[in-house]
């Protein structure tokens, strides 16, 4: 059964997450992606943690083995003259290019849209950056920190008269890099359809601003700013044996969470009477909860939650997700093996499409395929060997 993507040329530019995550999607179902990172060091995402053993190194990282699954890579100084010649030869042949530098990085490399348009016009190129190509943000830099804060999901997800809460973290790399998949794939299918490539302009801020229930979309009827009080986040408890969480969307979740622990005097009480005002008592509310629900196993707690049909969640332990029997059920987690890092359990699809598998590899070593990209170029040993002494690759 063929890979949805096989046969799509895929060069990867991006750095961090956001990027590299849309190439790893793009990967697994089937596209040839080369990883294009700088000589020696390769890409910042092999100098970040979590690391075999506590021990950096460049072959060592968790997190450049999680989002570099079933790529090539190959190294390429992009400040030489000789590298944006071998670069501009690997243009010409592919169907997507994915980067994330500064806007106005790639147009001073001579690599711009403009330019490349000119070498394939077919080319798709996705850029993804902080806050877009234009606007008098353009050159800001951001964090996820910063970006959680100013779409203006951090202030009202907290409470009234409380902190603002962060959200998880990289959570905007990470839906970046859906959104940026998704515009990549939308770009592609019109590039089949016309011959015409175009560039795909990713802002990480935008990206952010789509979250559901946005707050610029409620205060724009509103004329005030909104609280997420349709949702009352009863809160994490601890249970004998671990922790689970305890939300509820509606009135009648309400009343199920009182009755199934036998505070069912709750439901009468005139303070208690919509989720707005349980969230203004909130403190007082869990107070009461917290020592039923300490008498229950965590997982037995969460299966007679889900027969009562009140939203309640495990907080798994990374042990525990690895054992999941829903995961195991449709083979989510994935074993892969690699030199360095042995063997390792991977999350798989992202979405599965029943006619169009997707695969799952190991991240490649820094510059393992310079041998296999350039030799389709036309280079000999000879002349990788010129080209790595000479600091190109």
């Amino acid at each position: 059964m063929e890979q949805a993507l096989a046969g799509t040329r895929v060069l990867d530019l991006s750095d961090f997450v956001a990027g590299q995550y849309c190439t790893r999607i793009l990967a697994g179902f089937g596209a040839d992606v080369i990883k294009i990172e700088e000589p020696g060091l390769g890409d910042i995402t092999r100098s970040i943690e979590p690391f075999l053993n506590d021990e950096p190194g460049t072959e060592r990282s968790g997190l450049f083995l999680y989002l570099n699954g079933n790529k090539q890579s190959i190294t390429l100084n992009l400040k030489s003259a000789a590298g944006i010649r071998i670069f501009k030869a690997l243009v010409r042949d592919a169907d997507i290019l994915v980067e994330s530098f500064r806007p106005g990085v790639m147009k001073r490399l001579g690599l711009g849209y403009a330019a490349l348009e000119k070498i394939n016009p077919r080319l798709v190129v996705t850029s993804i950056t902080n806050f877009g190509q234009s606007g008098p943000y353009r050159d800001y830099k951001a964090s996820h920190l910063v970006l959680w804060g100013m779409n203006g999901s951090r202030y009202t997800n907290g409470q009234p008269g409380k902190p603002p809460w962060q959200g998880p973290n990289w959570l905007s790399d990470y839906m970046s890099g859906c959104f940026a998949y998704n515009g990549t794939m939308a770009a592609l299918y019109q590039r089949n359809e016309t011959g015409i490539g175009q560039q795909v302009d990713v802002s990480m801020y935008e990206a952010m601003m789509q979250m559901a229930l946005h707050p610029a979309v409620m205060y724009s009827y509103l004329k005030k700013s909104y609280y997420n009080l349709g949702i009352c986040y009863l809160g994490v408890f601890p249970c004998k044996d671990g922790y689970i969480g305890i939300n509820m969307l509606t009135q009648p979740q309400w009343h199920a969470i009182c009755d199934f622990f036998g505070l069912s005097e709750l439901k009468e009480d005139p303070r208690l009477q919509n989720l707005g005002m349980i969230v203004e008592r909130l403190d007082e509310v869990r107070a009461m909860f917290a020592p039923r629900i300490a008498e229950w196993k965590a997982a037995d707690l969460f299966q007679a939650a889900v027969e009562w049909r009140i939203p309640a969640g495990l907080v798994s332990t990374p042990q525990e997700i690895t054992q999941s029997p829903q995961h195991k059920a449709r083979g989510f987690l994935e074993e892969v093996v690699h030199p360095v890092m042995g063997k390792v359990a991977m999350p798989g699809a992202p979405f599965k499409m029943m006619e169009s598998p997707w695969q799952s590899a190991r991240a490649p070593l820094l510059g393992e395929h310079n041998a296999e990209v350039y030799g389709r170029l036309g280079y000999s040993k000879d002349d990788l060997v010129r080209l790595r002494e000479g600091g190109v690759i």
